[in-house]
């Protein structure tokens, strides 16, 4: 055996020797449920945070989608934006063209 094995071994021993006192079904009791209790927490736990991530997922979609909207406005100004300037050129050169003949 090795020596961190050893030192578990004697851990347990020591927890024995404190429990001398607690009576003997309580340690079968605890045995037997105690499994099943923890396994219930953990349970619950799970099913908590697995709500928790179903909820950030529904705030993503939703930011998404209001990202979505936010990026079809600025597209619109841009475009919006470049047919302005378009015409902007569009027109002096129209006059500077007029004003070299």
């Amino acid at each position: 055996m090795t020596p961190q094995q050893l030192v578990i071994i004697a851990n347990l021993l020591s927890v024995l020797k404190l429990m001398s006192g607690w009576p003997f079904g309580l340690l079968i009791f605890m045995t037997v449920v105690g499994p099943w209790v923890m396994a219930l927490v953990l349970a619950y736990t799970q099913k908590r945070r697995f709500e928790s991530v179903v909820g950030m997922y529904e705030s993503n979609v939703d930011l998404v989608k209001k990202y979505e909207t936010v990026a079809q406005d600025l597209q619109d100004v841009v475009i919006l934006n470049t047919t302005t300037i378009t015409r902007l050129v569009d027109r002096i050169d129209a006059r500077e063209s007029g004003n070299r003949t």
